[in-house]
């Protein structure tokens, strides 16, 4: 992540020892540029509608900031409590402009979701179910 003048790559920052705060940043230059991306999409005209009517996107990182099982630490990068996921577009109905508390649900379900979205009636693994709110 040389943009961000860290000398390491997501993965290899979170076993750096800086912290959650450098994974943050990462997270957040991440998100900018998936604005950017449906934004494009978004102003691109496909149809009757544009490109991101038709579209079904997910951002998932590796690791939240929460208590992490394998090291016994409370605020590790590697946690899969409090992960971001982001999911965008508008294809076989999913929702857009809400925001779902995940809370006891894996990061999965919004990839399960998306691939509903697409017509894929299956789940993604061992991980079953979808995030039922970002369906309409």
């Amino acid at each position: 992540m040389l943009l961000l003048k860290r000398p390491y790559d997501q993965h290899e920052l979170g076993h750096s020892g800086n912290g959650t705060t450098a994974i943050s940043e990462v997270i957040a230059w991440h998100i900018d540029h998936f604005a950017y991306l449906v934004a494009r999409l978004r102003d691109t005209p496909e149809g009757a509608g544009n490109v991101l009517d038709n579209t079904a996107m997910v951002l998932l990182h590796e690791g939240g900031h929460g208590y992490d099982p394998g090291t016994g630490e409370d605020n590790s990068s590697h946690s899969t409590e409090n992960m971001i996921t982001m999911i965008a577009g508008r294809a076989g109905g999913l929702v857009g402009g809400v925001h779902v508390d995940g809370a006891g649900r894996h990061p999965v379900h919004v990839l399960n979701t998306a691939m509903r979205a697409v017509g894929v009636d299956e789940d993604l693994g061992e991980v079953v179910g979808y995030v039922e709110e970002l369906l309409a």
